[in-house]
């Protein structure tokens, strides 16, 4: 009699459930929010992140490369996030506060190491200077957003990674998903004429915002990508992924992204002295070397980029060469008018600077007519700083600059004398291409700035959570 009691409450509260999200459903419906439809899949969502967390997290990975802003799904939104991605991240910040308040299940000493530590004063310091922010709603907004970023692709990914062959399975499934993306893309280029470098502006649209972020994320995985394919056992799998390999590199260089390019070229380099374990004895006074004879040619430099006349181009050579013209191409003049107005912005500001995510909104009256171009604009709608480094200087002042760039060495260092020291093979390879990965964004943060996306932080913070992990920091 129990059972069958138990059965009927169990029946009846399915029965209730389906009808309460067909009235839901009805309801949205005759509203136009289609969203509410989604409302299965969501509860789906949950229940594997709390049953099957690792799968969960290889779901939300697979989604990072195809997510949509909400501003693309509907009208005036009131956050403007990534979906599926930053829900899940959100979930999975819960979950990670969770697992080290509640129950215990993480001990913040697995997260005791110098990296962590660093990511921590960044969190602390962006919180500060969003406190002291000239436009506090959008710079807590961001400090959120940074949260959730570094606490599911960072913090999350530590435990996760220590798990054997889970770290292999994450950048697959990150790489994965980003073959359909470039797919997308070619198919845009092809409709529009494969080599109209005007297209590849918007044929990524909208799944990047623009071919620059969408160069710079192909960039990012393509060492991984290579890594993938030169280190498998099986042939046919090495071939399946040298399929991938040539499909992302067939998308970075029909992105027409310069700064992607430029910087694949120095991971390049970086690679080969990781390879062949060249002595930092060597590296060392080769780079000051190299920096004097720049210094030294500094005028004669300077006189070569202004005589460039060489704009942007469907023809590649032609589209190489204009990255160096600094007096007519647009793109490039734009990039340091809005460098010269950060600067200005930065020596009004120096030390709390005016608000993490903040420069787009305020940089405008910091232009000078003389430095304005063709493409400038006073509403904050085409972009930001166009530098990782300046942009967190005009943000979150000094201090928040040398953070950024305090971190990077707290990784590259460890990363570069475990390629050096190791006597691991696989370990060593995995190491190379996450160091050439993540310096293709060292470099292109000279140029442009994407941490305030999933599609960039998901293999910045994921790369570093890896390196972490490799290179044993008390974990």
């Amino acid at each position: 009699m129990h059972n069958r009691s138990t059965q009927y409450s169990a029946t009846a509260i399915t029965v209730f459930v389906v009808l309460l999200f067909l009235a839901a459903s009805l309801f949205a419906a005759s509203r136009q929010m289609y969203l509410m439809w989604s409302l299965p899949l969501i509860l789906m969502l949950v229940i594997i992140a709390f049953v099957r967390l690792d799968a969960f997290y290889l779901i939300m990975l697979f989604f990072v490369p195809l997510s949509l802003q909400l501003r693309f799904i509907m009208d005036d939104p009131p956050a403007d996030i990534f979906l599926p991605t930053e829900p899940m991240l959100i979930l999975l910040l819960f979950i990670l506060f969770f697992k080290i308040v509640a129950s215990r299940e993480l001990n913040l000493n697995s997260f005791n190491n110098p990296v962590t530590i660093i990511v921590a004063v960044m969190l602390l310091w962006m919180l500060i200077t969003s406190l002291a922010s000239s436009m506090p709603m959008v710079s807590i907004k961001m400090t959120a957003a940074r949260l959730w970023f570094i606490g599911g692709f960072y913090m999350m990914a530590i435990p996760l990674f220590v798990r054997r062959n889970f770290m292999e399975r994450a950048f697959k499934v990150l790489i994965a998903g980003m073959v359909p993306v470039v797919i997308y893309n070619m198919n845009g280029l092809s409709q529009a004429g494969m080599f109209n470098q005007q297209a590849a502006h918007s044929t990524m649209w909208p799944l990047f915002n623009d071919h620059t972020s969408f160069g710079a994320a192909l960039a990012f995985l393509i060492p991984l990508s290579l890594w993938l394919t030169f280190t498998r056992r099986r042939v046919l799998t090495g071939a399946a992924w040298g399929v991938a390999s040539v499909i992302l590199l067939t998308g970075l260089l029909f992105s027409y992204s310069r700064a992607a390019w430029i910087s694949m070229a120095g991971a390049a380099v970086l690679a080969v002295l990781m390879i062949f374990r060249i002595p930092w004895k060597l590296i060392i006074p080769a780079t000051l070397s190299l920096i004097l004879v720049v210094l030294i040619s500094w005028s004669s430099i300077v006189s070569f980029l202004e005589s460039n006349r060489q704009d942007s181009s469907t023809d590649l050579a032609e589209h190489i060469r204009s990255a160096a013209n600094i007096t007519t191409d647009a793109s490039n003049l734009e990039r340091i008018n809005r460098w010269k107005a950060a600067g200005r912005m930065i020596a009004e500001r120096p030390v709390l600077g005016w608000g993490p995510g903040t420069y787009q909104f305020v940089y405008a009256p910091y232009q000078l007519p003389a430095e304005r171009t063709i493409i400038s604009t006073n509403f904050g709608d085409r972009g930001n700083a166009h530098s990782e480094y300046i942009g967190a200087a005009a943000d979150s002042g000094v201090p928040g600059a040398l953070i950024y760039i305090a971190l990077l060495v707290s990784v590259f260092i460890p990363g570069v004398r475990f390629t050096l020291f190791s006597i691991n093979k696989k370990k060593r390879w995995l190491m190379i291409a996450l160091l050439s990965g993540l310096f293709t964004y060292f470099i292109h943060g000279f140029l442009n700035n994407f941490l305030d996306t999933d599609k960039l932080s998901a293999p910045f913070w994921m790369s570093i959570a890896a390196i972490v992990v490799i290179t044993g920091k008390r974990i």
